[in-house]
């Protein structure tokens, strides 16, 4: 399913409404930033995603978030990151729910990427947090409903994962900003500095989130190594990102 489809599906009339407007607001912020526009490049469900570039030449991505709020918290969390393991922000509209990034050269996806590079980004990104992002707790909590609405889990396994986030989350190390989602998809390959993060969920809590976020990896086979390297090259605890990994088995 394409963004457009999602959007509609997700949003309703409200979606519909914002990809009718949506060509209008391209060339709009194209005008006001200066960019030419290129075409569309694959990306998630809930973004317009589109080659650009600047007036001074420069390769850029112009992406539109869809009518929701996350998009915002999508905008706070890069502009933390920018200069660090993220997309280096160039500008951004968060009424328009729009950002102007660097373009990611190649820009291929790190599957998988190597531990040290992933911790490398992981520290990067885990920087002290804007105010006003959710928290872990209450995206966690939210993921483990939706896991349970939709039958992805059965009742044990449901109860073992709200039991094992509450001991994790009463424990917590002090919060940082975490990117919510992190992954091999949203690792992109940057020939001048390494691993870049994208595509941010982002809430703030345990680091570890991440780290186990990443050792879960949608199931892929080599969960174990990936474990045992990531905790060696962080220094995190390995109870408390096996555990957390356990978490993102059941709410995916």
């Amino acid at each position: 399913m394409g963004f457009r489809a999602f959007v509609a599906q997700t949003f309703g009339d409200e979606g519909r409404t914002w990809l009718d407007a949506l060509p209008s607001l391209q060339q709009e912020l194209a005008r006001r930033w200066i960019l030419s526009l290129g075409p569309e490049l694959p990306g998630g469900l809930l973004s317009s995603v589109r080659e650009a570039t600047t007036a001074d030449g420069e390769p850029a991505v112009l992406k539109i978030g869809a009518p929701w709020p996350r998009s915002r918290d999508e905008i706070a969390a890069l502009r933390a990151w920018s200069r660090g393991g993220g997309p280096d922000v160039l500008r951004c509209d968060e009424d328009a729910h729009a950002l102007l990034l660097e373009r990611i050269a190649p820009g291929t996806n790190a599957d998988p990427g190597g531990p040290a590079d992933v911790a490398t980004v992981l520290q990067a990104i885990h920087v002290p947090p804007p105010a006003g992002l959710p928290a872990l707790a209450a995206t966690v909590a939210r993921r483990i409903d939706r896991a349970e609405d939709e039958g992805r889990a059965n009742a044990e396994r449901i109860a073992w994962a709200r039991a094992t986030a509450a001991r994790l989350l009463e424990s917590a190390p002090a919060p940082v900003l975490l990117h919510g989602d992190f992954d091999d998809r949203n690792l992109l390959e940057c020939s001048q500095r390494g691993l870049r993060a994208i595509d941010p969920l982002p809430c703030v809590g345990d680091p570890a989130y991440d780290a186990g976020y990443w050792v879960h990896a949608h199931r892929r086979p080599g969960r174990r190594a990936r474990l045992e390297g990531i905790v060696a090259a962080t220094g995190l605890p390995t109870e408390r990102v096996r555990d957390w990994a356990g978490v993102i088995a059941v709410h995916g």
